[in-house]
């Protein structure tokens, strides 16, 4: 869950993307798993699901390095909206102090307005199976 102020709105990258409400300053934890809130699907549930659910999935969710498990943002939820980027603006962390799951601190200053985007390639492995070319 986004633990800074954002909006959902246009983007330039893909359809619609999530943007600060305020400047975010270099280091500050953006996104973070929130038990309870995001949801957690093993891979055996995943493989249940039929194939249109499977690829909605697949858009929004990511399949954890450090649980396996595919965690997914509930509907509506702006992280639904993040998108990818190699010139991202935050980067993943894993930190098992801090969060079960990898969270997002911003990599620079984002000023308040800029879209926020990451780099699925950090820390999702079934983009880098599906995905290649956004390497």
């Amino acid at each position: 869950m986004y633990i800074v102020p954002v909006e959902v709105k246009e983007s330039s990258i893909n359809g619609r993307g999530v943007f600060a409400l305020s400047d975010i300053p270099k280091g500050r934890i953006v996104w973070q798993f929130a038990d309870g809130h995001d949801l957690v699907m093993s891979s055996e549930e995943f493989k249940k699901l039929d194939e249109e659910t499977k690829d909605q999935m697949q858009k929004v969710a990511y399949l954890s390095p450090t649980s396996r498990m595919w965690i997914s943002p509930p509907e509506d939820d702006p992280a639904c909206y993040t998108n990818h980027s190699r010139q991202n603006n935050t980067t993943v962390i894993v930190d098992a102090k801090i969060s079960p799951e990898p969270y997002f601190v911003a990599n620079k200053d984002i000023k308040k307005g800029e879209e926020i985007t990451n780099n699925y390639y950090e820390f999702d492995t079934n983009t880098q199976k599906i995905k290649p070319a956004w390497a």
